[in-house]
């Protein structure tokens, strides 16, 4: 039996910018906008989030993913693997197949060609594929007016599931259009009609003709396509060339609301589809980067077996930013001053040790009381009992706010401020603390509902350090 999509699930940023705000810097005109990363969002953190509501909406146990593999274009490290993060907070085994895939848009897809192989050889029966991107345009640039970020990710595994993989088809050269060195931090492009015609154009056309050619399937009888989109326009023109019309390409319509997501972006739009698709229905992706295209081809087979929060609730749930906090999002506008000292470096053997209870919600329950000591790497006396003897457990992400207090005065090199420190009592009735993220000071109050999220907590000699923070759940606007 050939591979399926099992499970999917989707994340995008709280924070829009409207491409008209951007055009206001500059001069010109935009229409739509863009999904921003806030300041302690990375591929990392939109990652996460993604892929526990594709294992959530898949019914897919930790424990049964046998593979975890990540495409992006925008990885916060040269030289550090970003997966293993991310299989922590997921709580995935150790001795599981964990890959990045990078330098282009086009990774998760190559990412997910991977997956489908090693599930259709028996290699391994479910493998998390993820895209998550957040590329940095130069101000005032080419492609500033264009570029959002998200992540979504797909479990990949034997069975019907949600979609079958019927087939794929890659057309690849030596193309070049955008590029990024080591040295810069901001994404470039070469000449914008060219790269269009002879690299995103060209490309997709010849990945979808190839695998119309090998599936044996017209265009005509796809019911939704979902096309890596640079624009808007780009896209719909494809579409036209191959016989495609505009109600194929609805759906999965993302550009006006997301922007270009890079990697992700083709992901997002298949679970956009997949929303609203029937039994039955062909589904054709494609993306695009770096001279390289990956088209397949899929047959919806039912919906998940478990609701995770939806794309539609991520793209209702928003609020607008302006251009100069987008700028200091970007780190272009920052305090000149050095950025204080963490009492324990982020490499530190210590801070290693207690990884696993940073990115999930671990806690130590006595097996006297029953009373949940935190954090269990520090709790070897149950603070109720006396007693010794714990059993690790999984602490709920949901509660309502004890008590709070607001740090006004942050020193330099913290992400947020006002910050928020919050002790909240769990579904469980456990009482937990942590910082409180994307929240203003006057809406914290007690009893409110918050959920805990991965974030960034901090930054130093460029080495990230990842834990839990809470956030108000994410309602539409």
């Amino acid at each position: 039996m050939k591979a399926s999509i099992v499970g999917y699930g989707t994340y995008l940023p709280r924070y829009r910018i409207q491409r008209e705000e951007i055009a206001r810097a500059w001069g010109g005109r935009g229409r739509g906008e863009n999904a921003v990363a806030w300041v302690n969002e990375d591929i990392i953190t939109m990652a996460t989030e993604a892929a526990q509501n594709a294992l959530a909406h898949g019914g897919v146990k930790p424990d049964d993913i046998g593979a975890i593999y990540l495409g992006t274009e925008s990885s916060p490290f040269i030289e550090q693997s970003t997966i293993g993060v991310i299989g922590a907070a997921l709580g995935l085994r150790p001795d599981i197949d964990m890959v990045d895939f990078g330098a282009s848009t086009r990774a998760a897809t190559a990412a997910l060609k991977t997956a489908t192989d090693a599930v259709n050889v028996g290699r391994i029966r479910r493998g998390l594929v993820i895209g998550s991107d957040c590329r940095q345009p130069s101000p005032g640039g080419e492609l500033e007016q264009g570029f959002g970020a998200g992540a979504a990710a797909l479990v990949v595994g034997e069975g019907l599931g949600v979609a079958q993989i019927d087939g794929s088809f890659t057309y690849a050269t030596s193309f070049r259009d955008t590029w990024r060195a080591t040295s810069e931090p901001h994404v470039r492009l070469f000449e914008p009609r060219y790269s269009r015609e002879y690299g995103y154009a060209k490309h997709l056309t010849k990945a979808i003709q190839g695998l119309l050619a090998e599936t044996g399937i017209d265009i005509q009888d796809y019911h939704h396509l979902a096309l890596y989109q640079p624009d808007e326009r780009a896209a719909m023109g494809v579409a036209r060339s191959l016989g495609a019309t505009p109600a194929q390409m609805e759906a999965a319509n993302l550009f006006p609301q997301v922007g270009d997501a890079g990697a992700a972006l083709v992901f997002l739009s298949l679970a956009a589809v997949l929303d609203v698709a029937g039994e039955g229905e062909k589904v054709l992706a494609c993306s695009y980067g770096s001279g390289a295209s990956d088209a397949f081809a899929f047959t919806v087979t039912g919906k998940g077996k478990t609701t995770a929060m939806t794309l539609d609730a991520y793209l209702k749930s928003k609020d607008y930013l302006d251009y100069t906090t987008l700028l200091k999002l970007r780190g272009l506008l920052k305090d000149p001053s050095p950025p204080a000292k963490m009492g324990l470096p982020p490499m530190s053997p210590l801070i290693s040790r207690e990884m696993a209870e940073l990115l999930r919600p671990l806690g130590a329950k006595c097996q006297g009381c029953g009373y949940v000591n935190f954090p269990p790497s520090e709790r070897h006396i149950c603070i109720r009992c006396g007693d010794t003897s714990f059993d690790t457990v999984l602490l709920p992400r949901n509660g309502q706010i004890h008590t709070f207090c607001i740090n006004f005065y942050m020193p330099a090199g913290f992400d947020e401020s006002p910050l928020p420190v919050i002790i909240a009592d769990l579904e469980d009735g456990t009482r937990h603390r942590a910082l409180g993220t994307e929240m203003k000071p006057e809406d914290v109050k007690v009893d409110r509902e918050v959920e805990m999220v991965v974030r960034r907590l901090a930054t130093e000699d460029s080495v990230n350090l990842y834990g839990n923070v809470f956030r108000f759940p994410r309602q539409a606007a």
